[in-house]
């Protein structure tokens, strides 16, 4: 296969095992949240930005090295020095997986009574330190596939990690409840760190039997000295790793914050931790499962640009970050419409008795700008501008923090929902105008605003209508909604259609075809 159709045929199996995955995951999400309840989300989304801040600092940075390094070496078809390359990488960060592991373990209980602010988190803590080796050396090996271009191995090893997190979870998660929510968390915890074993090991099959198999031993280059590649990776990981670091910090900061300031505005803490449970473990979920779209394009367009700039095909190169950013916009509005339309139907259905549609409607109005980001910041890390992104996503940061801890206390939860909107538009501004700059490809107001925007508008004017129709037929409150959900995407995709949006031409030109 050609790098050319390699790009979208890697974008569109990222997207079918993220469809997988979401799903996969949306199951296992639906049955914890009603396994465990608000105060029970809310202390497992306590762990999570410990979790972010170590893996995606740990591995971020080294994955899009190796995708951008291989691919750079099988363009110049020196094919010895990609097998190379991953080998130093998997040393370099199993190495400092068992150091932060380390640190971590010395570290669990301040982390847990004095940062966390709740003892319960200690058990969670615990068992995620065997999960950051792990996930460090699958992210190698993940950045390998990316660089070559075969997403299919990535693919395979999410749906089985994802299938071994909930099968165990589901088997066994209700004997730990029964001792108290902290132990139903440490072992959902636990269940993960199994999972990201199950997708190592897919990974390092794939791997081995790819070497094998597909690999020339010949190559037209000289082999790479090991100092040579240690320093090269280092070269371009370190920006982005100490880039995540200052994001994942701030995210961090940001998420706990948020139970803090609500306590500060008069609710006692099982309330506030309730409501940040019904926020971050189940409508930010909903609102995000879409993006697997845009978290595919995001992937697959750093060694597709890095290519693209390699070879100076800068026809080819805009157009892919044109209707990448097309692609996400239409994406994103669609998405809107949806949770503006059916908000606490969606909520209902999934998070019984949670009230989540409110969040839901809230959080509707920026699903285009949090897909756009994801896009945009794997345009930008393609193009090497990653500290321009740092420096937006920064902006973004303080926007958020400061509503946070200034606002909260006084308009409640509404008010964080708000600034994300905003601190959205602003980083999606900035980090366009880069962009727009760097590729001097032109703004299409036309195909990527008015013409989606004008869908949007049509999809949200008829959704009552299309669940009047379908509750006319259907009894069951699950499959009206699902129906109805799904019948006004079909109604979005055919006037996308007839507007001339999903042409074949266009997705065609995408890829290079044309």
């Amino acid at each position: 296969m050609s790098p050319k159709k390699s790009f979208i045929t890697g974008a569109i199996v990222l997207m079918a095992a993220g469809l997988i995955v979401r799903l996969i995951g949306f199951v296992y999400r639906i049955y914890i949240s009603n396994l465990l309840g608000s105060e029970g989300m809310g202390l497992f989304q306590l762990i999570s930005p410990v979790y972010s801040l170590i893996i995606l600092t740990l591995t971020s940075g080294v994955s899009i090295a190796i995708s951008r390094l291989v691919a750079q070496e099988i363009a110049r078809g020196n094919f010895a020095n990609s097998r190379r390359i991953t080998l130093v990488a998997l040393l370099l960060v199993f190495a400092a997986g068992s150091v932060v592991s380390i640190i971590l373990l010395i570290n669990a209980r301040f982390i847990a009574d004095e940062l966390l602010k709740d003892s319960r988190t200690y058990y969670s803590i615990l068992l995620l330190i065997p999960c950051i080796p792990i996930i460090a050396l699958s992210s190698t090996l993940k950045g390998y596939f990316y660089g070559i271009q075969d997403v299919t191995p990535t693919a395979i090893s999410q749906v089985a990690e994802q299938i071994v997190r909930i099968g165990l979870v589901i088997v066994a998660s209700g004997k730990y409840l029964e001792r108290g929510l902290e132990y139903a968390c440490a072992f959902a915890t636990a269940a993960m760190s199994i999972g990201e074993m199950a997708s190592l090991l897919v990974l390092y099959l794939m791997y081995k039997i790819g070497i094998k198999k597909y690999m020339p031993k010949k190559q037209k280059g000289r082999l790479m000295r090991k100092r040579t590649i240690v320093s090269e990776l280092l070269k371009i990981s370190l920006p982005i790793s100490s880039n995540k670091f200052i994001t994942s910090t701030m995210a961090a900061i940001e998420y706990i914050l948020i139970p803090r300031r609500l306590l500060a505005g008069g609710m006692n803490y099982q309330e506030s931790i309730e409501l940040y449970g019904r926020l971050t473990g189940m409508a930010m979920p909903l609102i995000s499962f879409p993006s697997l779209v845009t978290s595919s394009l995001a992937v697959t367009l750093v060694p597709a640009i890095a290519e693209a700039l390699s070879l100076r095909n800068y026809r080819t190169l805009n157009s892919r970050v044109s209707k990448s950013i097309q692609t996400t916009l239409m994406l994103g509005i669609i998405s809107s419409a949806l949770f503006m339309s059916y908000p606490n139907e969606i909520g209902d259905v999934i998070f019984k008795k949670e009230n989540v549609g409110e969040l839901l409607y809230m959080l509707s109005f920026s699903c285009t700008f949090i897909y756009l980001q994801q896009t945009l910041a794997g345009m930008l890390n393609g193009l090497g501008k990653q500290n321009v992104s740092l420096r937006n996503s920064i902006i973004g940061y303080i926007i958020r923090i400061a509503f946070i801890y200034f606002l909260i206390p006084v308009y409640g939860i509404k008010i964080y929902i708000i600034a994300l909107f905003v601190s959205s538009i602003i980083i999606c501004v900035l980090n366009l105008s880069t962009v727009v700059k760097t590729t001097g490809m032109m703004i299409n107001i036309r195909n990527w605003i008015l013409k989606p925007g004008l869908v949007g508008v049509i999809m949200f004017l008829i959704s009552k209508y299309i669940l009047a129709f379908f509750s006319m037929f259907i009894k069951h409150e699950l499959l009206i909604v699902c129906f109805s959900v799904a019948g006004n995407i079909a109604v979005g995709l055919m006037l996308m259609a007839m507007l001339g949006l999903l042409r074949k031409e266009h997705i065609s030109r995408m890829i290079g075809l044309k």
